[in-house]
């Protein structure tokens, strides 16, 4: 199935509007958590005179558990309601998925290793990590799906899923540039009232297509 950027965003925008404050809400505390770590950090970093250093890396070390345990499993369950939105009006509760089914620990580890190996190849060379971001983005929506899945099964599959669409993708990224503008210019408040669960709504149709074409490649049928 050929996807355009267009249709792919009116259906975003058409599954919004059907449950806008759910969107908005499950977007928002995603972004909470996800800032944390960004905040404190600069918080600490400006009061680096006052704060002894002791305090300083346990906070550090604080919010980066926050984001490994929580956030990043927020992360998934995320993907899992603007997944299931496109098809009802999802319940917020859908963002907790990854804590539910005993699955917590695979959703946990299959994170942790997809930000490990995107680190990793960024500190090698900028473009090889920008690269690994786009051939891992379907990590968390694969698990939200399927949360039992193994680690080496999920990247196997998001890199074909994402064979030959990294290009599209990294484009389809940068026609919300005027969007993140406008969140700039409003403090933020097009951003969560907008931006933020837009993005979100878009990126679970693109998985949805690249979904469906790798099942009919692999011969599962339509999904």
């Amino acid at each position: 199935m050929v996807w355009n950027r267009m249709d792919l965003k009116n259906f975003a925008k058409e599954s919004m509007r059907r449950n806008f404050g759910a969107c908005v809400l499950v977007a928002f505390l995603l972004s909470l958590i996800l800032g944390l770590d960004i905040s404190s950090t600069s918080r600490l970093e400006e009061l680096n005179l006052y704060v002894p250093d002791g305090v300083t890396v346990s906070v550090k070390w604080i919010t980066l558990l926050i984001s490994i345990l929580i956030g990043n499993v927020l992360t998934v369950g995320c993907c899992r309601f603007f997944v299931e939105n496109r098809e009802y009006q999802a319940p917020v509760s859908r963002v907790f998925h990854g804590f539910q089914g005993g699955h917590y620990v695979n959703t946990v580890w299959i994170m942790f290793l997809r930000d490990v190996k995107i680190l990793l190849w960024t500190l090698l060379l900028i473009i090889p990590g920008i690269i690994k971001t786009y051939e891992y983005r379907m990590v968390p929506y694969i698990v939200a799906d399927q949360p039992d899945i193994p680690a080496g099964e999920a990247f196997a599959i998001s890199r074909e899923m994402m064979m030959g669409q990294k290009l599209e993708a990294w484009i389809l990224d940068i026609s919300f540039i005027g969007w993140w503008l406008a969140a700039s210019f409003t403090c933020g408040l097009a951003g969560i009232f907008w931006t933020v669960p837009y993005v979100h709504a878009a990126n679970a149709e693109l998985y949805a297509v690249l979904r469906e074409n790798w099942m009919r490649s692999h011969s599962m049928g339509p999904s």
